[in-house]
Parts: C-alpha cells; sequence; structure tokens
C-alpha cells in the first residue's frame, strides 16, 4: 500500500501539482471481500495538470477512485482541486477468515 500511497503522489508532482494535503485515513474500510483506503488530498496546479493528473491516476497499477471533487479557482488563475483518492485491495485469507467468524459469532444466540 505505501508503494501505492507514493505512485499517487508522483504522478501529482510528475504534473508539476503542488500538494497542500496528502493525508490518508488512519485505518481501512473492511467490507466482505475488500479494504477501501480512502485518502484526503488537496492539489494546486493549471486546470490541464489536474486532468493529466486524474489520466494518469487512472493508469496506476491498482484501482484508485477520485471521489468528491471540488475545484476552486484561486485569485492568480491556479486551481485548486479537493478530493478523496480511494484505494481498494482484496482481503487475504486471514482476514478474510477472521470476518466470517466475527459474522458467525455475531448471529450465535447469547447467552
Amino acid at each position: 500500500m505505501e508503494e501505492l500511497l507514493t505512485d499517487i503522489n508522483q504522478a501529482g508532482l510528475g504534473r508539476g501539482l503542488q500538494f497542500e494535503l496528502f493525508k490518508p485515513a488512519a485505518t481501512e474500510n473492511m467490507a466482505e471481500f475488500y479494504a477501501e483506503l480512502p485518502i484526503t488530498i488537496r492539489v494546486t496546479g493549471s486546470y490541464h495538470d489536474m486532468g493529466a493528473f486524474a489520466s494518469d491516476i487512472s493508469k496506476l497499477s491498482r484501482i484508485v477512485l477520485l471521489n468528491d471533487v471540488q475545484l476552486a479557482q484561486n485569485k492568480d488563475g491556479a486551481i485548486t482541486m479537493d478530493a478523496v483518492a480511494k484505494t481498494y485491495r482484496y482481503l487475504d485469507d486471514e482476514e478474510l477468515a477472521r470476518q466470517k467468524k466475527a459474522a458467525k459469532d455475531a448471529k450465535a444466540p447469547k447467552k
């Protein structure tokens, strides 16, 4: 996961964007068979560089979706983008087993 965070950061820097905020969530959000890691970002640069950054994100080796995207033009004409980049990974066998046990325990009658 650390490599992917570096790739996202490098995609922005490679396009000349300035990161004002890059904050991965403290914990992953667990689902039935995958985990989601939201990363709050704020980058500033030109409109075209923002588009190229979004394109670069779409080409990463893992799925990364840009959510809650908000663009605002600064007084100097630069664009600031606030977004939540969400990346996903499959749960490993141990994590799946823990989830199944937790679900089974939750359904068991309480004594």
